[in-house]
C-alpha cells in the first residue's frame, strides 16, 4: 500500500481582489517526505537486494496563473548545487516582485500627474468651445 502523499505546504491564493477578473492565483506545493523511505525500483519486491533502491526527490511546484496564462515552476534538492540553484530561483523571485512593485507605485504616481493634465486640457477645450463665434478677439479689452 502506498502512503498518501503530505505536504509541508499545499495553498492556491487567489491573486486578485474581490470583484476583480477572476481566475488568477498563486498555487506552492512541497511535499512533506516525512514517513516516506527509500525508492524501490518499479519491479522491485520488500527486501530485494539488486541494488533497484533509491532516492528521491519530492515534488515540488510553484505555479503562477492569470487567467489563462500560467507559469509552472520546479525546484531540485538532489544536490548541493541543484538545492542552492532553487534557493536562488526563489530569492531573485522575491527580488524581482519586489522591484516591480516599487516601480509600479512610481507609475500610479505618473499616471495620475498625466490624467490631472488630461483634465486640465479638456477643460480648457471646452472653455474655448464654449466661447463665441470669432473666439476672444470679439470680445472688448480686459482692463489693465
Amino acid at each position: 500500500m502506498t502512503i498518501p502523499y503530505r505536504a509541508h505546504v499545499n495553498e492556491r491564493t487567489l491573486l486578485n481582489l474581490p470583484g476583480f477578473h477572476g481566475g488568477a492565483y498563486v498555487y506552492v506545493y512541497v511535499e512533506d517526505t516525512t514517513e516516506r523511505g527509500l525508492q524501490h525500483g518499479e519491479y522491485c519486491e520488500p527486501g530485494c537486494l539488486c541494488g533497484c533502491v533509491e532516492n528521491f526527490e519530492p515534488r515540488t511546484k510553484l505555479e503562477i496563473s492569470d487567467c489563462d496564462r500560467r507559469v509552472s515552476l520546479g525546484f531540485d534538492v538532489d544536490s548541493v548545487g541543484y538545492r542552492e540553484n532553487s534557493l536562488h530561483k526563489l530569492d531573485t523571485l522575491v527580488a524581482a516582485l519586489r522591484v516591480l512593485r516599487e516601480a509600479l507605485v512610481k507609475e500610479f504616481e505618473l499616471y495620475d500627474e498625466r490624467a490631472r493634465a488630461l483634465e486640465e486640457l479638456r477643460e480648457r477645450l471646452e472653455d474655448v468651445q464654449d466661447e463665441p463665434p470669432g473666439g476672444a478677439a470679439t470680445r472688448s479689452p480686459r482692463p489693465s
